[in-house]
């Protein structure tokens, strides 16, 4: 498996976990953790591989970061819905409107939660796009230049 892979789950699986908290309590900081995790992980690939160009090291920033992105969108929509089911069942009042009691039709709990998961996963591509675009942009800059042999001019 390449590093980019590597670093890509481990960074992301440590991103879905503190999403998770992260997005229960504060759903919109989610892309942030995802800005963040993804510049990590760009610099980490672009030091580990020691790609020979810039461009290469931007694309392999961008993979993992979109890896370790895919894997936040998970953990951006278990909180999202941990925070709806707390709502719901803890009678908290919302901001807006009110959660769905236990005696509310159906349909309203199902509207509920599914506006809910759209929500949580529209947040969490935001930060995928993200976390690819800063793993670019990281590796671009963590990829150290490659010194180009020029021919020595011949001495007189």
């Amino acid at each position: 498996m390449q590093p980019r892979t590597k670093l890509g789950l481990a960074v992301g699986a440590i991103g879905l976990v503190l999403n998770i908290c992260v997005s229960a309590f504060f759903g919109f900081c989610g892309p942030v953790l995802s800005l963040v995790a993804g510049g990590v992980v760009g610099y980490l690939t672009a030091q580990q591989e020691k790609l020979p160009t810039k461009g290469a090291g931007a694309r392999a920033g961008a993979v993992s970061g979109g890896i370790a992105g895919t894997l936040i969108i998970v953990g951006q929509v278990i909180g999202g819905i941990a925070a709806l089911i707390y709502f719901q069942t803890s009678g908290t009042d919302l901001p807006f409107g009110q959660a769905p009691t236990t005696g509310t039709d159906p349909s309203l709990t199902a509207l509920y939660y599914g506006s809910g998961f759209v929500t949580a996963f529209c947040f969490g591509l935001v930060g995928a796009l993200l976390a690819a675009g800063t793993g670019a942009g990281a590796g671009y800059l963590g990829t150290p230049e490659q010194a180009t042999s020029m021919p020595l001019a011949p001495m007189e």
